[in-house]
């Protein structure tokens, strides 16, 4: 008998598979956001995590055990969406979701009323109705409730990346 995961992971690999490709006829462009919003469904999330419209789409996996996929999402221009605070989008959102967690993210800040900075989001993980977003500064929880709800984007400009020193080019610390 089949087991809940490899019936998830079959259904999974068959949304994959039927995932329109970024040069798809326009009539598809809904189609995208509802696969999208049905494969955060699959993985437990609220389908509201990702606001419409979305351009393209894809997936692939990036493991079997458990089954990880690797996603890449297009927006027409960067985008903003409030949901508890206000949230920014790049044109180009990329990342990795797996049952219960989304991780590796990039391409994602908000703005976080604490500091009013724009900080990036890493991950959000499911705990039972609670949805946990871990971010550079800060971890905070929220009902998923309040992400049941697929918003639709504003645009406007990009919000550009602060440049990253690599370890080897920060300056060196003495121990005295």
């Amino acid at each position: 008998m089949a087991t809940a995961k490899s019936l998830l992971l079959l259904l999974l690999l068959a949304l994959v598979a039927l995932t329109p490709s970024p040069s798809a006829a326009s009539p598809l462009k809904n189609l995208n956001s509802d696969i999208l919003h049905i494969v955060l469904q699959l993985f437990g999330f609220p389908p509201g995590l990702i606001p419409e419209p979305v351009e393209s789409f894809t997936a692939s996996i990036a493991s079997l055990c458990p089954p990880t996929v690797s996603f890449t999402i297009h927006f027409k221009e960067p985008c903003y969406v409030t949901y508890v605070y206000p949230n920014y989008f790049a044109p180009v959102f990329t990342g990795k979701i797996t049952f219960g967690k989304i991780s590796e993210m990039r391409g994602h800040k908000d703005q976080l009323p604490s500091t009013g900075e724009w900080t990036d989001m890493y991950d959000v993980i499911a705990v039972g109705e609670k949805l946990v977003f871990n971010f550079a500064t800060d971890t905070v929880m929220y009902n998923r409730t309040q992400f049941e709800e697929v918003k639709t984007c504003t645009y406007g400009p990009v919000i550009p990346d602060p440049p990253i020193e690599l370890i080897s080019q920060l300056p060196m610390m003495s121990a005295e």
